[in-house]
Formats: structure tokens, C-alpha cells, sequence
């Protein structure tokens, strides 16, 4: 049997997704297919994309749908130009989350558990009502199948371990309905421990894409409870795996940034375009003085419930 996502809009909500992110210099976002690093590549089975349950529609033993919405056609939340990288993707999803054992997975507090509740041994709205699905991926044309996906790929979030969405911790531990197969969950850095200008990476699938992998980026501030990066990310990519780029260990989880998009216009259509800052996070198109870079909230919060 195959589940498929169903062609609906996806509104990109504050209480489910980053606070905005954005594109330090270059755009570091690749597809997955581009890699060539074949450790990467493995890394990558283990992160899955949140869907809407709704999306989610078994006929016979295929899902087929059609006309998935676009970051050029969802008006409600991107509106992107034509011109813009991956703006004919499709997007289905809007959180991120990765395996840390055999049956679970970690993602951002916000995916998870209102503002300032915290959930234990429970099942929330959100864990009730979403699917985490692996390889939600483009293939090497570029090309995505939202049309087909292997019900092997699809899991249920079956309770809420722990998960907390405050001003200073923002991180979630579920249990998935059943155990996962043939992915090995990923190492994490258990002590406080990354230095300032640690070069990292990221996995994860941002505004809803299939899953990209976003280098060439480092640790800035080492906060108590994050760090901040220059991590190029967006709406979609909360609750994304940040790895330490020598060791290949999760030291941290990405929960916010600064503002993804910005207003413009191609071909006499208002539209908005990826923001964009210099690599030492200065001269951003649109900046949010109280965000400075992206926000990592450290790994070794969640090591504390495993």
C-alpha cells in the first residue's frame, strides 16, 4: 500500500513552523541528489517531514493526487517568484524531525506543544493530527513524487515523551508508532560542548520542500539553551538535525531565525523573494532586531529525557 499527500494549501503558521528564517551570501540549500558525500546521504534517511493527516489518502494500493501546491502557488504563505530556486517544488510539509532511536524521533518544541505548556507521557493536538514521513526527497532531475508514497515511510505519533515551547527551550521527543527499519538513528553530541565557529550542516525540508541539505555555515554565539548559526533556513525546517561537520554528531535542533521572505515583483506580478544577508549576518533586506541569526536549541536538553 502507498500514501499520498492530497493537493491542498498549506498556511505556513507561527505556532508550527521557525519564526522566519533566511539566506546568509549564497544560497547553501542543495537537494539531496546533489550530495556527494555518501555519509550525508545515510544521515539524510533518518530525518522525516511532518505532514497534515489530512493529506494523507489510501485508495486501493496507490494514493494519487495532482497539482500539488507550489512555493509560486501557495499565495497564502509565499507567494515566490518564478525566478526563484525551487519555486516549482512542491510543498507538503511543515515541520522536521529525525530518529534518535529505534521507534524515536525528535523535532521542535513548537511542532509539538502549545507556548508555554509543557506535554509529557500525552498525546497532543499536533501529535494526534500529523504523520512523519521519510524520504520526502527530489530525484535526479529534479522531478518529486508526492503522488506515491510507501506506506513503510509513513509513521504515527503514538505519545509525546516530553516537549516544551518557551522563550528558552523549544524541543520535543515523540514516540512513533512503531519501530523504524532499515534507518539508523543519528549520534548526538551529549555535553554543551561546540565551540564558536564549529562549521555545521543542516537537514531538513524547508517552506515544506522535499529534504535539502544546507552547509557551509558556523556556530556564532554559544547561548546556555542555543546557538545562534548562519544557517540558510526557512519556515518548514523547525525541528531539523544541525550536525557538528567533523564529527557528523546532532548538536542541535533548529527552532528559529530571522525573516524568510521579502516583497517584490517579476514580470509586473508582486511576488516575494528569499531574504538575504552577508555571511557575518550584517545588511539583511529585512532584519528582526530581537532574532540575531538562526537559533539552534542545543541537543544535550533532549539527552536529559532519554
Amino acid at each position: 500500500m502507498k500514501y499520498v499527500f492530497l493537493s491542498l494549501m498549506i498556511i505556513l503558521s507561527a505556532n508550527v513552523q521557525a519564526e522566519g528564517l533566511i539566506v546568509y551570501g549564497e544560497d547553501d540549500r542543495e537537494d539531496i541528489f546533489n550530495v556527494q558525500d555518501k555519509a550525508i546521504i545515510e544521515l539524510s534517511k533518518s530525518v522525516a517531514a511532518r505532514v497534515k493527516k489530512y493529506k494523507l489518502e489510501e485508495v486501493g494500493d496507490k494514493l494519487l493526487t495532482v497539482g500539488e501546491p507550489t512555493l509560486i502557488s501557495d499565495r497564502f504563505s509565499v507567494n515566490l517568484c518564478k525566478d526563484e530556486r525551487f519555486s516549482m517544488q512542491p510543498i507538503v510539509s511543515d515541520c522536521t524531525g529525525f530518529l534518535v532511536g529505534e521507534d524515536i524521533l525528535v523535532t521542535a518544541g513548537h511542532c509539538i506543544t502549545p507556548k508555554d505548556i509543557d506535554s509529557e507521557n500525552t498525546v497532543t493536538h499536533a501529535c494526534e493530527n500529523h504523520s512523519w514521513v521519510f524520504d520526502y526527497t527530489a530525484d535526479a532531475k529534479g522531478n518529486v513524487n508526492t503522488a506515491e508514497i510507501n506506506k513503510d515511510n509513513v509513521f504515527e505519533c503514538a505519545s509525546v515523551i516530553f516537549a516544551t515551547y518557551t522563550a528558552d527551550d523549544d524541543y520535543a521527543i515523540v514516540r512513533l508508532d512503531r519501530k523504524v527499519k532499515n534507518r539508523t538513528p543519528l549520534k548526538l553530541n551529549k555535553k554543551l560542548s561546540i565551540k564558536k565557529n564549529q562549521e555545521i550542516f543542516m537537514l531538513g525540508h524547508p517552506s515544506g520542500l522535499p529534504m535539502k541539505y544546507t552547509g557551509g555555515a558556523k556556530a556564532f554565539e554559544i547561548e546556555d539553551n542555543y546557538f545562534t548559526t548562519n544557517l540558510d533556513s526557512f519556515g518548514g525546517n523547525s525541528g531539523s538535525p544541525v550536525f557538528n561537520a567533523k564529527t557528523l554528531e546532532v548538536e542541535g535542533i533548529l527552532v528559529r531565525g530571522d525573516v524568510d521572505y521579502t516583497p517584490d515583483e517579476f514580470e509586473g506580478e508582486s511576488c516575494r523573494r528569499v531574504n538575504t544577508c552577508d555571511e557575518d549576518r550584517s545588511n539583511c533586506k529585512k532584519d528582526l532586531p530581537q532574532i540575531e541569526g538562526e537559533h539552534v536549541s542545543h541537543i544535550s536538553k533532549v539527552t536529559a529525557h532519554l
